[in-house]
């Protein structure tokens, strides 16, 4: 309600000047308290996008989400952990330059025991509804990597059934062929991400149909 006002301002010149007037005789206090109640609530994501392209067709890591009745198959990742302390209050302390990536290998290792490796980004993705979770706006930042011990490890370790998620929020971990994605009950992020940003990123890596 009150970001729908703040962006209604916004769009007329008049007023928007004579509100910028009169935030500036806030205290730095209130301004930063109200500012927090017109802004939009985000959610910072990592997201892990693992891909074995040695063999054909290229297969893609999915994890099965047990907290999501719909949209359970995804890419797997985390959220950015709000930082300890007071917003309001002064201090010096900053987050490293790879706090996303710290992220993405700390939320890996949490959920799969997987420690990861060539972390390099392809897309920042702003949300602003997912259909399985309705609320906070989402600022998705898709990553490619690898598993640092290799795929073919990885993939022994799943078809032996070697390999157990190491948290109850993972049901299930597949590598999937690419064709054959569309055929999981994906979150509808991910299943964006796949069938049309990694297209355009990689082409190599377009969703084609089985049998084409």
């Amino acid at each position: 309600m009150l970001s729908t006002l703040a962006h209604w301002i916004e769009q007329r010149r008049g007023i928007h000047r004579v509100a910028l007037r009169v935030w500036r005789l806030f205290p730095p206090r209130v301004a930063g308290f109200l500012k927090g109640r017109f802004a939009r609530n985000w959610v910072v994501g990592a997201v892990a996008v693992m891909i074995d392209e040695a063999v054909s067709p290229a297969e893609v890591l999915l994890v099965q989400h047990s907290y999501r009745p719909r949209g359970a198959w995804g890419l797997p990742g985390g959220s950015l952990e709000s930082i300890p302390g007071d917003p309001t209050a002064p201090r010096q302390d900053s987050s490293p330059d790879d706090v996303l990536e710290e992220t993405l290998r700390r939320e890996i290792w949490e959920e799969l025991g997987i420690p990861i490796e060539e972390i390099r980004l392809l897309r920042v993705d702003a949300v602003p509804y997912v259909a399985e979770e309705p609320g906070p706006y989402r600022l998705d930042f898709y990553f490619r990597c690898a598993p640092r011990g290799g795929f073919d490890a990885l993939r022994r370790a799943i078809n032996s059934q070697g390999f157990a998620p190491q948290s109850p929020e993972i049901e299930a971990v597949r590598l999937v062929p690419l064709p054959a994605v569309r055929g999981y009950d994906l979150f509808s992020p991910d299943a964006r991400f796949l069938s049309q940003d990694l297209p355009r990123l990689q082409p190599a890596l377009a969703l084609q149909p089985a049998g084409t």
